[in-house]
């Protein structure tokens, strides 16, 4: 069984060899799964952005403030601060997706 990624480079081969044959409904649904893909990241980058807040607002300190410290050892390895770190982290891995989702969606 072939991996999405797998699908995806069979599809982009299939259309490099002839455009002009693509039936619009292809081109159709490619733009809905983006589409979708999009508003799935935005919802996430959504509920992301409210838990950095809540971390921001709870110890009074910026999320690339702490980031920062975090990275440099200096913020100690207590549960709130892990978490907070894999929110950064994931939070900022969901806006550069976001920004190459963003790419197919216009």
């Amino acid at each position: 069984m072939m991996t999405t990624l797998e699908k995806v480079k069979c599809l982009e081969q299939y259309l490099i060899i002839d455009t002009s044959t693509v039936d619009p409904v292809l081109d159709m649904s490619i733009n809905k799964l983006l589409a979708r893909e999009h508003a799935r990241m935005q919802e996430l980058n959504t509920r992301l952005l409210d838990q950095l807040i809540a971390f921001e607002e709870t110890y009074s300190l910026s999320s690339s403030d702490f980031y920062r410290a975090y990275e440099k050892g200096d913020m100690g390895d207590e549960m709130d601060f892990v978490e907070w770190a894999a929110t950064v982290e994931m939070f900022t891995n969901v806006e550069k997706r976001l920004t190459l989702l963003q790419r197919g969606v216009n």
